[in-house]
């Protein structure tokens, strides 16, 4: 049962027992039975070795074959410390895996040197020059093996966090991309006192990166704040929320951060391995007030209001001098204080917010201007209503950004729920943030697999995370967290370094972006059929009713194949009118009097959700006899997956030919809810990207003007032209002719 299929290859698959656990990964074996297995891989290692050096030497790109062989080598001691360690089930699930993948890369490898397949040829980021924004997408030189010469493109960058002993092997994963982050309180210790050895670190960091080819990105880490300082200047004591613990409106403490910027990036400025910097991890302002804070809010009451006659009317109250108006405490239940005030505060603090984010990115364009920032704000806080209060919005954001960086989440379902993983967070806030600024998405703490989570995780969740958050925007991610650990309190635990189809799945789907990136740039840059009203006055006011109906319109959207969208209240603030054909207001009565104003001369197709009666009041809860008027489609309160919603709203949408071109329909000709499905119009032909995300199979076809359409399978060359089945989470790039 044991003994070697052939000379070259011993797959622990190959007791029939083991065979059986392909699908369930539940069986647990022993720790000698795991250690014998993985010396049999270990001594095959080298065969494969020989083959895929046969087949580079015959001109073929090994890319491929390259991610499987180095995530197997690199596992075998980790699953043997697992094994040691007592945690026979991670390393049993662990050892399964590994027997899978290298039966399957014996066999690819076999059939290549037969001459029955080829790898494609990937093409690379060359590192020497940094990669520039361009049309939504980072452009950088590439080569191609056996390919002549260079071809500036779009580049996707796909990595993990800084691993000191490994950077040289990230090439092999099929990654590209790294980073770490470094605090003030490392370089400036004590008062008087400067420790450069964060800096030589980071530069010795950046330096085998770049031997590498693998970009950097660099978390100055703001919240890493010295108590030296805070000491220094009393008035920067305060309580804030979660990271960042000090006074952000105190002069002392802003005039601190940009002496650290300064110091911290003078020696790293000019390496174009430095690809980003991140300006804060997980930023929320939730500061109890302070007296620097209380001067910025009177000062921004004044040039709000003009006067304070003109609040006392806006507010209902009667305040003699701006002076009076008490800064709210963020922490106290806004239920309780007066909601005008507070509907001023969560605007003051958004404001603030970002101006505090551009003195941190001017600080450090002044000194490396060549160097883009991003903020990596965590996605949930730019949609509901319980976040509105942490300062973050998108919109303003990104005006004083290069990169629209996020921290956001897409878990597996286990079998629960309507769809197989949390795809809502993740595709709706990418959305929101390509509406507000047409540039790369930056996220960079992707929480893919659960903190703690020991359960097995199939790696078509990863590639379809991955791959669909691209789709959606993404053109750089750091996955969280490349670690391994055996305190089932570390967030390291059950991380996708001890699940090696998941970590193969991460190189997969980079080598597969980057030679789709022109089809999945167009995707990204495709313009929306239908734009959704991000309301802060109803974030504010309405709270769940709104985010509520967000949610359901947006998931209703998302089954149709339109491009989605968002117009924000500030953009129409700011005098941006909606440029989609149509317009969806979920069920808010709030909306300010300027964005109002802007949205009336909108000349398209409404449609409100739940009521003709919405936008009633102004951002200061007063009454407006004006109407934005439209169709009325009402949300039904049973259809907790939108699924009927989504009919009644694509029964509209045919209706005024927002549909799009190409349809996937059902074998009875329904369309075919539950696969997702983006298409864009690309060198006489259209791009149709598929992601199934229910539990089962779906079998579709491809449907113009009730026509089958034959397609080319982007990455595979397969051609398609009559149906496709789509297992859960399968994921598919076509292009079919015009």
């Amino acid at each position: 049962m044991r003994r070697l299929l052939s000379a070259v290859f011993v797959l622990c698959i190959v007791c029939s027992a083991l065979y059986a656990q392909e699908q369930t990964n539940s069986q647990v074996f022993s720790e000698q039975y795991i250690k014998d297995h993985l010396q049999q891989i270990a001594k095959a290692l080298p065969s494969l070795k020989a083959k895929m050096d046969k087949l580079k030497a015959k001109g073929q790109d090994i890319s491929y074959p390259m991610v499987t062989y180095t995530v197997l080598d690199s596992f075998i001691g980790y699953v043997d410390e697992d094994a040691t360690k007592g945690e026979l089930e991670r390393a049993s699930m662990q050892l399964t895996d590994m027997g899978n993948m290298g039966r399957r890369l014996e066999k690819e490898l076999n059939e290549a040197l037969q001459g029955k397949r080829k790898f494609p040829s990937v093409p690379k980021w060359t590192g020497d020059s940094r990669p520039i924004i361009k049309d939504g997408s980072f452009y950088a030189p590439t080569t191609t093996f056996g390919k002549p010469g260079r071809e500036i493109r779009p580049v996707f960058f796909t990595g993990w966090g800084v691993d000191d002993q490994y950077i040289d092997k990230y090439p092999g994963y099929g990654i590209n991309l790294t980073g770490s982050e470094t605090g003030p309180w490392e370089v400036f210790p004590e008062e008087g006192k400067t420790e450069d050895t964060p800096i030589t670190r980071l530069k010795d960091r950046i330096s085998k990166s770049q031997k590498a080819g693998v970009a950097y990105d660099l978390l100055i880490s703001p919240h890493y704040f010295p108590a030296w300082v805070i000491n220094k200047y009393p008035d920067l004591r305060t309580t804030n929320s979660e990271f960042i613990q000090y006074c952000l409106h105190d002069p002392d403490g802003q005039e601190f951060l940009k002496q650290y910027i300064e110091h911290i990036l003078t020696p790293l400025k000019d390496n174009v391995n430095l690809f980003s910097i991140c300006l804060s991890n997980e930023p929320k302002n939730e500061e109890i007030p302070c007296k620097y804070g209380a001067i910025d809010w009177h000062e921004w009451l004044q040039k709000k209001h003009g006067d304070i006659n003109t609040l006392n009317s806006r507010w209902g109250t009667g305040y003699l001098s701006f002076d009076d108006i008490e800064l709210p405490n963020p922490h106290d239940d806004n239920t309780k204080q007066p909601m005008t005030r507070w509907a001023d505060y969560v605007r003051f603090n958004q404001e603030f917010f970002t101006g505090w984010h551009k003195m941190l990115a001017d600080a450090v364009h002044a000194v490396a201007p060549g160097v883009p920032v991003h903020a990596k704000a965590q996605t949930y806080t730019l949609t509901e209503a319980d976040a509105v209060k942490f300062g973050n919005d998108a919109y303003l954001l990104g005006q004083v950004t290069d990169i629209s960086g996020n921290d956001s989440m897409c878990w597996y379902h286990f079998g629960k729920y309507a769809f197989a993983n949390g795809w809502l967070t993740n595709a709706m806030n990418y959305d929101l943030q390509r509406s507000v600024k047409n540039a790369p998405i930056f996220n960079s703490e992707n929480h893919i697999i659960l903190d703690g989570e020991t359960r097995y995780i199939p790696a078509e969740h990863v590639r379809a995370a991955l791959w669909q958050q691209a789709v959606h925007g993404q053109c750089a991610t750091e996955m969280w967290v490349w670690g391994r650990s055996f305190d089932k309190k570390s967030v390291a635990y059950g991380s996708i370094k001890s699940r090696p189809k998941c970590a193969e799945a991460v190189g997969i789907v980079n080598c597969d972006l980057n030679r789709a990136a022109k089809e999945v740039a167009a995707l990204q840059q495709a313009p929306a059929q239908v734009q959704i009203l991000h309301d802060t006055s109803a974030l504010i006011y309405d709270g769940k009713p709104y985010t509520d109906s967000l949610d359901s319109v947006y998931s209703a959207l998302f089954f149709t194949g339109v491009k989605t969208g968002f117009i924000t209240e500030r953009q129409l603030e700011d005098g941006i009118e909606p440029n989609a054909p149509v317009v969806c207001i979920p069920n808010a009565a709030h909306l300010s009097d300027g964005a109002f104003k802007t949205l009336q001369k909108y000349k398209g197709h409404v449609i409100l959700i739940d009521s003709a009666n919405l936008l009633t009041n102004n951002e200061y809860d007063k009454p407006r006899d004006e109407r934005i008027a439209g169709d009325v489609i009402y949300c039904d309160k049973d259809d907790t997956i939108s699924q009927k919603l989504s009919a009644d709203i694509g029964s509209k949408l045919a209706a005024w030919n927002v549909l799009p071109e190409i349809t996937p329909l059902t074998l009875d000709n329904k369309p075919a809810w539950g696969v997702e499905w983006k298409e864009a119009t690309m060198g006489g032909g259209t791009v149709i990207n598929l992601c199934n995300y229910l539990h089962e199979p779906v079998t579709v076809k491809l449907s113009r003007g009730g026509k089958n359409v034959n397609a080319v399978d982007v990455l595979t060359g397969e051609n398609i032209t009559k149906t496709i089945t789509l297992n859960s989470l399968e994921v598919r790039l076509l292009k079919a002719k015009n």
